[in-house]
This record gives C-alpha cells, sequence and structure tokens, in this order.
C-alpha cells in the first residue's frame, strides 16, 4: 500500500511556468503511473478539488476548506476506489474550540488550520487504519505545538474508540530539530515513529533550494513502522516544470 503526503501548493499566477495549470496534467500522470491507496494533499483550493473531483476518476475525494462557510483553502484525501473504503470521517480546526468553523488559536496567523479525520479500510481486509492529513501554521512556532499536541490528543482519543494502525501526515512547517516534531518523537500516550526521518529536502521552492529543510513528514504507529517499508519522494520535473514547490512524499508499506 502506498500512502502520500503532497502539498499542491495554491495557484497562484507569479509562479511562472510552475503556475498550477502546467502541473495538473503531471500531477494526474503521476497518481496514474504510481495508483497509491492513499494521498494526503495540502494548501487546496475549492477549484483544485473540483479538478480532482472531475478527473481523478479512480478516487474518492474528500475536501474539507478551512474558512467559516467551509470553503477556501483547506485539506484534500484522495482515496482509491479499488483499493480502499472509507469507513468514518471527519475534521476540525485546530483551535480551542475546534467545531467553530475558521477558530484559530490566539497566537496564530490569520489563517485557521484543519486537520482531517479518516478511517480506512483495505477492501477485502478486516483490520481498518486510520489517516491524519494536517497543515499546521506557517508563522507561529507556539501554534504549530498546540496543534500538533492537539492533533496528537486526538489520535489517542481515536484508539480507544477503534484500536488501529494509524498515519499521521501533512506539511507540519516544522524542521526537525523543533518542538514541534520533538512533541511528535516523545508522546507517550500513544507512541509514534517519524518514517521520513532521513527523507531530507522537502520544500524546494520549485527547484531554487535545492537543500531547502524538510517541513513534510509521515508518521505511523510503532508495529507499523516496524514492518517492511520504504519511503521516496517525487522528485519528477520536466523542463522546469515540478509537481509542487514541495516533494510529495510516498511511504510504501
Amino acid at each position: 500500500m502506498k500512502v502520500v503526503s503532497f502539498n499542491i501548493r495554491c495557484p497562484w499566477v507569479d509562479d511562472g511556468i510552475n503556475s498550477m495549470p502546467h502541473r495538473l496534467g503531471a500531477i494526474l500522470q503521476k497518481l496514474d503511473d504510481e495508483k497509491p491507496e492513499v494521498v494526503c494533499f495540502q494548501e487546496v483550493i475549492e477549484k483544485t478539488a473540483q479538478f480532482f473531483q472531475k478527473h481523478a476518476c479512480d478516487y474518492v475525494v474528500l475536501y474539507n476548506g478551512r474558512e467559516k462557510n467551509y470553503n477556501g483553502e483547506g485539506l484534500m484525501t484522495l482515496l482509491r476506489k479499488d483499493a480502499v473504503e472509507l469507513l468514518a470521517t471527519d475534521f476540525f480546526w485546530l483551535s480551542p474550540t475546534p467545531y467553530v468553523p475558521a477558530s484559530r488559536f490566539e497566537v496564530q496567523s490569520d489563517c485557521p488550520r484543519v486537520t482531517q479525520v479518516l478511517l480506512v479500510r483495505v477492501k477485502g481486509e478486516a483490520q481498518p487504519f486510520w489517516v491524519y492529513n494536517n497543515h499546521l501554521d506557517h508563522i507561529s512556532d507556539q501554534a504549530r505545538i498546540l496543534g500538533i499536541q492537539q492533533v496528537m490528543a486526538r489520535v489517542s482519543a481515536d484508539q480507544t474508540r477503534c484500536a488501529a494502525p494509524v498515519f499521521i501526515l501533512g506539511d507540519f512547517n516544522a524542521k526537525p530539530d523543533s518542538e514541534t516534531i520533538r512533541y511528535c518523537d516523545t508522546y507517550e500516550a500513544f507512541p509514534v515513529i517519524n518514517v521520513t526521518k532521513d527523507i531530507g529536502t522537502t520544500f524546494h521552492n520549485f527547484g531554487k533550494k535545492l537543500e531547502g529543510p524538510q517541513i513534510d513528514y509521515i508518521y505511523t504507529d510503532t508495529a507499523t513502522a516496524a514492518k517492511p517499508h520504504s519511503i521516496v519522494k517525487w522528485t519528477d520535473e520536466q523542463d522546469g516544470v515540478y509537481l509542487s514547490d514541495h516533494y510529495p512524499v510516498c511511504l510504501t508499506i
């Protein structure tokens, strides 16, 4: 099974040859070539979600906007129809009031942040698994820490309802030596493993930062991480056009 974290980047005209219309064909082709079962996108707007609903025909598309009217930039998860089935889904805002639309922490940027929660099962299998798609704040380290604390508390709570493997992934906007990542690495209530620990640069700004930081991660529970697996970055580029300004990260397990 393949699980992917993919910051697709919002459409910006200033991106030139890497503007969204120039990248969408390559992204669809990559999905067709790799056939991942689960793809968690960040920086998704309504038009992007509508495009995938129309053209990613092999996938169920789940999009959640972060604004008050449930639209705007948000998260999107794709589930491959022939391989997995959705058992339950939820999303919440990273804030003291997680079900108040567009709510934020006081220390946060102006951008609300949401987390998608999905309970998924491989077709024909009995054991489900949890997926948590995240995009933490891009400005405030304190908001990132509060956000990941909220996410991990939700992970622990979900285990009491349905004990199952987990995939916690997304754009954490945090470097490997940050307090946000240390919190994940040392979380005791439900220990998780960073399977992307040695992946290196993920944010490359369309090839301008080849030694850029890692800010995209995939965590799993300890039992899942102990199974044979591999991690690769999708570094596809043609004539200066990349899939995104982040390298998508793919876990095969």
